[in-house]
């Protein structure tokens, strides 16, 4: 995706701010938001004094556990990996998650471009999204196991997701926010702040499904398939469609190392192939390798729109405000795993309706606290 395409789609809606399970900040700043949206009258340009362009230089290489593909010594036993050089060795032929992704990029192409998408195209771009198994089957039941969850809970229940927002990410925070920007963009009501909280939901899907989809791979294996497929699309390493465009966009090493957790996922369940896996550390070592680098990867993207947010002004910093306030979100989990003080930093930022009052460098510095080494 291009720069100038990033810019016009992450308009400035601000429906998703807040943070953790109470939604008061996001309710108060409602209505500033929508105003903004108009005039851009409240939205000042953030302090970026002193910000760190370039990540800071760490010498990072993976860890004892973390499969390494082509290595002798990596501790692990050989797999079909091993001799499947870039590739993802299927476990099914059909892999049904790649229509899903495909179904992005189809939506992409209708509204996430430099035109003003018009009500046919947000039309069009809904009846992608609600196609028969497609992206809006799995958003309603989708849950993301970074957060703990009692035994037994079932996302698809209204008052259980309402009840664990975080954990029932998609029917509790992600549908509610696709399904009224599909409404509001066939009303012809702001498209392109439409069109900015569909891109933005559906990456947070897609980055909630591969740790869903490594972690159900236990018991259903094909579900390595998915993981693999819902970050690049099936395909190899050298391409990838929807997340892994994002990160192979801004930072190549880390789309790599994703790559070798997808791989290494793989190779856990080669050597683990049975109807229920058994080899539990093993599969806790590559998803969180894989989880490692995913979720560097996805800071990586949001570091950079940081960057871009701090050389914008005008409407086009209220544009790209809001894109990146719902982006951080999805970093919760990791960040308040990482280091608490740098997650409330993340947390306080995407709380704010006008981008003049966060501090973009404690913003980044926290990011670099946290995401270290893919």
């Amino acid at each position: 995706m291009t720069k100038s395409k990033l810019t016009f789609i992450i308009a400035a809606s601000l429906w998703a701010f807040g943070c953790g399970d109470d939604d008061s900040a996001a309710d108060a700043s409602m209505d500033g938001a929508a105003d903004a949206a108009e005039d851009g009258s409240i939205f000042t340009p953030p302090s970026c004094e002193g910000i760190a362009v370039g990540r800071p230089e760490i010498a990072c290489t993976p860890l004892e556990t973390d499969y390494v593909p082509g290595s002798d010594s990596d501790g692990w036993d050989s797999c079909i990996v091993d001799s499947s050089g870039d590739d993802y060795p299927r476990i099914e032929e059909t892999v049904s998650t790649i229509a899903r992704v495909a179904g992005y990029d189809r939506i992409a192409a209708r509204i996430f471009t430099d035109a003003t998408p018009s009500a046919a195209d947000f039309l069009a771009a809904r009846e992608i999204y609600q196609e028969d198994e497609g992206l809006d089957s799995r958003i309603v039941r989708r849950y993301d196991p970074r957060y703990e969850a009692p035994e037994g809970i079932d996302c698809t229940m209204a008052a259980v997701a309402e009840a664990n927002p975080d954990y029932c990410v998609g029917p509790a925070i992600l549908q509610p926010i696709l399904l009224d920007a599909f409404q509001k963009g066939i009303a012809g009501e702001e498209p392109g702040i439409q069109a900015a909280r569909i891109e933005a939901a559906l990456l947070w899907f897609m980055y909630a499904s591969v740790s869903k989809e490594s972690f159900t791979c236990t018991t259903s294996a094909k579900d390595c398939d998915s993981a693999w497929a819902y970050y690049n699309g099936g395909t190899s390493r050298d391409d990838g469609l929807a997340l892994a465009a994002e990160i192979r966009s801004v930072d190549i090493a880390a789309h790599n190392r994703v790559f070798d957790g997808i791989l290494a996922l793989r190779c856990w369940r080669d050597l683990d192939f049975q109807p229920e896996a058994t080899m539990l550390d093993l599969r806790d070592r590559a998803r969180a390798q894989l989880d490692t680098a995913l979720s560097f990867g996805l800071a990586q993207v949001i570091r950079q729109r940081i960057l871009d947010i701090c050389d914008a002004e005008g409407d086009a910093l209220a544009v790209q405000w809001a894109g990146l306030s719902i982006l951080l979100r999805a970093l919760k989990a990791t960040a308040e795993a990482g280091d608490a003080s740098a997650a409330q930093v993340i947390a306080e930022a995407a709380a704010q309706a006008n981008p003049g009052d966060v501090d973009m460098t404690a913003l980044v510095s926290a990011i670099d606290t946290v995401y270290t080494c893919p």
